[in-house]
């Protein structure tokens, strides 16, 4: 395969580059948008007594599910330290799969596409219950890793 790409044309080395150089750049969006995710923390809001009141409830109320006891914050938190491991471990795995798709272009094309649509649903999610920055995020990794998914669909493997 080494040999293959030392000896490759300038436009077939293009022909690659281009949806490589998108799964990284939306790898590196992946990374932006959960260094976001967690500055946010606490992921509260605590500047009117209200919201205070509110997250010392979620602090001091218990309850048991699955034979398990905890608090309502630590659900909250939990869940917001698991969506930030989340999205980093899914900003490593595109950064990986970009390496992949000289060998299986198709498939790649595949998961980024995958990846694209579930973006395109995080974007509208992040609208419709979250804030607009992610939205912008999840909008911009959508339409960069449905080009490169296009891209790749139309090659052939080496």
């Amino acid at each position: 395969m080494t040999a293959t790409i030392l000896s490759a044309s300038p436009a077939e080395v293009r022909q690659w580059r281009t949806p490589i150089l998108l799964i990284r750049i939306s790898s590196i969006l992946f990374v932006g948008l959960m260094v976001g995710h967690v500055s946010a923390y606490p992921w509260t809001s605590t500047h009117v007594a209200q919201q205070t009141t509110l997250v010392e409830s979620m602090q001091s109320t218990p309850f048991e599910f699955l034979g398990a006891r905890s608090t309502y914050w630590n659900l909250y938190f939990g869940w917001g330290v698991l969506v930030g491991t989340l999205l980093l471990t899914l900003a490593a795995v595109l950064w990986l799969l970009a390496g992949v798709a000289r060998v299986s272009p198709r498939r790649v094309g595949a998961i980024a596409g995958v990846v694209s649509a579930s973006s395109l649903l995080g974007a509208y999610l992040s609208l419709r219950f979250f804030y607009v920055p992610p939205a912008v995020f999840y909008a911009v990794i959508c339409a960069v890793l449905a080009t490169a998914a296009v891209q790749l669909a139309r090659q052939r493997s080496p």
